[in-house]
């Protein structure tokens, strides 16, 4: 199957790659842009006042934005199904369902955090747990955000080492960008290293990640709907 969601995955998106690439860049630097005004680039030691109302200012921001992922998410899956989509798109989630969509953000960040803090490896099982959770906040509105969670974890189960094959070839442009993250000195760079990392690889693993779900949420549906 990790074959054929690939194979499919390169239909789908020829011709787009680098559309997604740019549309990608661009919600990157819609949240990002608060970095510039982070005041240890202008001489503030770490744990200043302004550090710390920066830090906890950026957190706002970045929850009440983030929403324009979950809508690059609806933009690559309806490109994966044949359909028109334009970057308009992406600001979506943020006219539609915006509480709920950001505390989708929230709950899925939490969780992310509280798993990776066992160990790393509970942390990367819950990852491609919760992976469709986007694909389902747009498909079935009428799922509140914690049904949608579950309902990704119900389809990703058992399906998790295909999830992780069918990433793998940009794992390590991903660990490329994270260990410069972690090694550089500069705050500017290391956050600049991760996030061009991140901005390469968004388009095709949400792609590969779409063209999984539309399969196993046909499986999973097949399964439930069976006459008794």
């Amino acid at each position: 199957m990790v074959q054929t969601w690939t194979e499919r995955t390169h239909e789908a998106i020829n011709g787009k790659r680098g559309l997604l690439l740019v549309w990608s860049f661009l919600c990157a630097v819609i949240l990002e842009f608060i970095a510039i005004f982070d005041p240890t680039l202008y001489g503030a030691k770490a744990d200043s006042v302004q550090a710390i109302v920066f830090l906890f200012s950026t957190m706002v921001v970045s929850f009440m934005l983030y929403p324009i992922i979950i809508g690059y998410h609806w933009v690559i899956l309806s490109i994966i199904r044949g359909q028109d989509a334009q970057f308009r798109d992406v600001f979506r989630p943020m006219k539609e369902r915006f509480g709920k969509n950001v505390t989708a953000v929230i709950l899925l960040a939490i969780f992310q955090t509280l798993w990776t803090l066992l160990f790393i490896v509970p942390g990367i099982v819950k990852f491609f747990s919760y992976a469709f959770t986007y694909f389902i906040l747009r498909d079935e509105p009428s799922l509140s955000v914690r049904e949608s969670i579950t309902k990704s974890r119900a389809l990703m189960h058992g399906r998790k080492w295909e999830a992780f094959k069918l990433i793998l070839p940009f794992v390590p442009i991903y660990l490329i960008g994270f260990t410069l993250f972690m090694v550089v000195n500069s705050v500017l760079l290391a956050a600049l290293s991760l996030s061009i990392a991140t901005i390469l690889i968004r388009p095709f693993v949400v792609a590969r990640f779409a063209v999984m779900y539309e399969d196993t949420r046909r499986a999973y549906d097949e399964q439930w709907n069976k006459p008794a």
